[in-house]
């Protein structure tokens, strides 16, 4: 459901996600490019490994992120950005906490159709027609490229204005088929991307992809303040259909005795009614601080949840037809909660 002044369209998007020369980027704005990537874990197939790596800039002065003090200077030169490079990784057993968190400059080369960062390990995203290739340092390179084509998984873009000038805009991938080399081993699995240009406050949220061996996905996003829920919706693709719920309610679990939680999730529409249950098995996460209008202290946490869903039921309330996880193969996810 769109409000008035939301946008969404398909994109090309070799072109469009480098093009940032019209970008606004008042003060407060913050962008990101967004890489998770869902691989094979052959020790333990029911903790696939996952890596999380984005490129990130903000028009602030100062910005402390796991108590790395970055300094940034507003540059005219849409070519050079003065940002930031971070990333998790969770290797099918531990998870490598900062695993890159590093001031740098972020080249865009438009023409080029390429982002990189002059980090001590080097890394960067390069679009060659649907082929995205994704470098850190020497051990780890990532090829994503799309599967099956549907509405789906189509490239979109989509805006939506506030009041003024304050608003986002987002480019997504909801899923693209992995393959690369990690430490020089061979992998193969999924992913997922998004560039997003903010520049409204954000408030909490709770977001989830998931990607299932069939070819379905299925994605979760209510935003919340104070209790409230500002947005609420899912939307799950099963391998054929898309099913889209706007009344929805997620839970947090923290279980005595288990290390991680577990989220419940549900959701219902005039036909059907979806219910799943998602298990987290690791966690990293980012602090930021930094102080609102030079003086008053702000910090926000942004935790993220390597995860499968143990548990699914897709159920059509007028013929009874159900949709269960044995349908769908085993699940990968990453769910975040932003606190």
């Amino acid at each position: 459901m769109m409000k008035p002044g939301s946008k969404i369209n398909l994109i090309d998007l070799e072109k469009k996600v480098f093009d940032i020369k019209k970008e606004p980027v008042p003060r407060g704005a913050w962008w990101w490019w967004f890489w998770l990537f869902f691989f094979d874990n052959p020790d333990n197939p029911e903790k696939p490994r996952q890596l999380m790596i984005l490129w990130s800039t903000k028009n602030v002065k100062e910005i402390n992120c796991n108590d790395l003090k970055i300094k940034l200077t507003r540059n005219h030169n849409r070519n050079t950005l003065d940002g930031a490079v971070a990333a998790w990784y969770f290797d099918g057993e531990k998870m490598h906490h900062n695993f890159i968190l590093e001031q740098c400059n972020i080249n865009i080369n438009e023409e080029d159709k390429k982002l990189s960062s002059d980090s001590a390990a080097p890394t960067s995203f390069s679009i060659d027609k649907t082929k995205n290739t994704i470098k850190i340092g020497n051990n780890f390179e990532f090829i994503a490229e799309p599967g099956n084509k549907n509405e789906f998984t189509v490239p979109t873009y989509h805006s939506n204005t506030y009041i003024f000038d304050k608003g986002y805009s987002i480019i997504r991938l909801n899923h693209l088929n992995l393959r690369g080399k990690v430490n020089n081993e061979s992998i193969q699995g999924s992913a997922y991307f998004q560039r997003v240009f903010v520049n409204a406050p954000s408030p909490p949220w709770y977001w989830g992809i998931f990607h299932f061996e069939n070819g379905g996905i299925l994605t979760y996003f209510n935003p919340h303040l104070l209790g409230i829920s500002v947005k609420k919706d899912i939307s799950f693709f099963d391998g054929k259909k898309i099913h889209e719920f706007f009344d929805i309610n997620v839970k947090r679990i923290d279980a005595n005795g288990k290390e991680m939680p577990t989220f419940t999730v549900s959701g219902e529409n005039e036909n059907e009614k979806i219910n799943f249950t998602v298990d987290s098995y690791s966690q990293s996460s980012w602090t930021f601080r930094k102080k609102t209008l030079g003086a008053i202290p702000n910090k926000l946490i942004y935790n993220e949840y390597p995860a499968v869903i143990s548990d699914l039921r897709l159920i059509n309330k007028e013929t009874g037809e159900k949709i269960g996880l044995e349908d769908l193969g085993r699940s990968v996810k990453n769910s975040v909660i932003n606190l």
